[in-house]
């Protein structure tokens, strides 16, 4: 943390202390099922995806556009943390992912929220993978 306040950054400070973490809580998130999602590497795969609508790009932009989203108990997206984005951007991939549907996540038999990470857009000198079966030129 920095800040010129002084004051400021002592009050940060003191809160931080006070803090309670679940008893389950680790360096990368907490168990889920609970008050926290948890947190799942990927979970966006084709193997989880039950309806996807893709968002339809119109500016020509060439960030990358890093999302967080927690998907709830019934595999609907419940919240949209956009990381990085332009207004028009989010506008176009939020409309998308209230679409979107998913396999619930289940431990021990119970569904849980889970929180997840997705990348729209493309940053330049990425070169975007090939559909199976395409020739190189094509």
């Amino acid at each position: 943390m920095t800040s010129r306040d002084s004051k400021l950054l002592e009050r940060l400070i003191l809160d931080m202390n006070r803090m309670k973490l679940p008893e389950e809580a680790s360096p990368s998130g907490g168990g889920g099922g609970g008050a926290v999602p948890v947190c799942i590497k990927n979970y966006v795969g084709d193997e989880n995806m039950i309806t996807r609508v893709n968002p339809v790009l119109t500016e020509h932009r060439f960030n990358p556009v890093p999302v967080r989203i927690i998907i709830d108990k019934k595999g609907k997206v419940k919240h949209i943390h956009f990381l990085s984005a332009f207004p028009d951007q989010a506008r176009v991939i939020t409309d998308a992912l209230n679409q979107w549907k998913f396999k619930p996540y289940r431990r021990n038999g119970q569904p849980i929220e889970v929180e997840t990470g997705i990348m729209f857009g493309r940053a330049p000198g990425i070169i975007a993978p090939r559909p199976a079966g395409a020739k190189a030129g094509n």
